[in-house]
């Protein structure tokens, strides 16, 4: 009895060291993670500011300061246009003022078609009332990044009739065009290779035209990449400039009304076509009454006459 009563108390001794032990262990860690572990941010000297585990600063008590290159790359493979029609005093000076905007935002000037409705930038409403001192048409071309300023400034020139623009994201197309350059590249300088290798005559006339096809391919994308290049560094404005507000075409907008106006525009339309269908046949239609109504009137008596007159049934025999 004496053996087992000791046996107990040393065993319940050794389960409380134990666990005071363990206590201790758990808030010794969490006073060393709080206060400057391994993975906690250090100060700097001056203690303004500190670094994460993987070398970035951040300010003491904030959170790890963001790369502003991480928030700029996606627009870095945005294709960006824009569109305006605007209503002026005058179509020359205000041409003038387009180009010289144009130039302050060291743009170009990719056509200009004064007076003119080929390709019309926006819809015309009335294009017989388009003339030189009406109607002009304008495309300048701007650095992207200056594209919302150039098109502020250019609203000034006169009142904005309509207004619009548009982005693309062509992230995908260019990672894949330089993926498609890279690999050609590599397959030309492998096809080279061959050739400068190559002894037999047969292996010679086979890869001879290789180099020149994929040379060819390699050039095309090179050009696609090229391009878009462009379409990202350099953005599109459209301008319409107009003095008759009637000749532009007015955003029909949407909702309810707009529908209505829409659909009253396309019936009264409708109509308007219905009877200048109608006025160009009725002459016709007439001159045919005028001729075909006596012919048929006189077949009709023709045929009457000819027809003998019908028998009349026998009379019952009385009996």
């Amino acid at each position: 009895m004496i053996a087992n009563r000791l046996f107990r108390r040393t065993a319940g001794v050794l389960a409380a060291g134990a666990a005071a032990l363990v206590l201790v262990t758990a808030c010794s860690a969490g006073s060393e993670t709080s206060s400057g572990g391994a993975g906690a941010p250090q100060p700097n000297q001056n203690g303004s500011t500190a670094r994460d585990s993987a070398g970035k600063e951040f300010k003491p008590g904030g959170s790890p300061a963001i790369d502003p290159a991480a928030l700029a790359a996606p627009s870095d493979y945005m294709v960006r246009s824009a569109m305006l029609a605007l209503r002026v005093k005058s179509i020359a000076s205000s041409a003038a003022a387009v180009r010289s905007i144009s130039a302050s935002y060291d743009g170009l000037v990719l056509s200009e078609n004064i007076g003119g409705t080929g390709g019309d930038i926006v819809p015309l409403d009335d294009p017989s009332r388009v003339t030189a001192t009406t109607y002009g048409e304008i495309t300048i071309s701007v650095p992207a990044d200056r594209l919302d300023r150039a098109v502020a400034e250019l609203s000034g020139i006169g009142t904005v009739i309509r207004r619009e623009s548009s982005s693309q994201n062509v992230h995908d197309q260019y990672i894949d065009t330089e993926s498609r350059i890279k690999t050609m590249r590599a397959s030309v300088d492998r096809v080279r290779a061959l050739m400068a290798r190559a002894t037999d005559i047969a292996q010679i006339v086979t890869l001879e035209s290789e180099p020149s096809r994929r040379q060819a391919d390699l050039e095309a994308l090179e050009s696609q990449l090229a391009s878009l290049k462009d379409q990202i560094d350099r953005s599109p404005i459209r301008i319409s400039l107009t003095t008759d507000s009637g000749v532009i075409a007015q955003d029909p907008g949407t909702g309810f009304l707009a529908g209505l106006k829409g659909g009253w525009k396309a019936f009264t339309s409708s109509v308007v076509v219905l009877l200048t269908v109608l006025g160009a046949v009725l002459p016709f239609a007439v001159v045919l009454a005028l001729i075909g109504l006596p012919i048929w009137w006189s077949i009709r008596r023709r045929r009457g006459a000819a027809t003998p007159a019908p028998t009349p049934p026998p009379a019952a025999a009385t009996q």
